[in-house]
């Protein structure tokens, strides 16, 4: 089930992000047909259109619903405040803190602990 998923969203991605491609590869392959009955420019055979008006008004299409979806027209932020609270150190219950460079080294070596099981 997680395969078909991860099948299913990856194909959707790449759909999305190569939309432009397909439009041209769709075009490319329905040339002729394109050219034959959709084209705007088919009474005017001088222009040598073939379609490709067609595919410009797909190419601005798919650029329109491109930006459509990823305009951001609000922002949005997150303040997150925590309010200072006051700290009381007294001395008889201060701790001592030693860096760990001054401390004694250990009598036995710490790789003698570590060890991979035995089977």
């Amino acid at each position: 089930m997680k395969q078909i998923f991860v099948i299913v969203i990856l194909g959707g991605l790449l759909l999305q992000t190569f939309s432009k491609g397909l439009v041209l590869a769709e075009f490319s392959l329905n040339k002729e047909y394109i050219s034959r009955v959709l084209c705007i420019n088919k009474s005017r055979p001088k222009m040598h259109c073939d379609g490709h008006c067609v595919l410009m008004k797909k190419m601005e299409q798919q650029e329109k619903k491109d930006h459509s979806g990823n305009s951001v027209t609000e922002k949005f932020e997150i303040l997150i405040a925590q309010t200072a609270s006051q700290l009381l150190l007294r001395p008889e219950k201060a701790v001592r803190i030693r860096p760990a460079y001054l401390s004694d080294v250990p009598s036995r070596p710490l790789h003698a602990v570590f060890h991979p099981p035995k089977a």
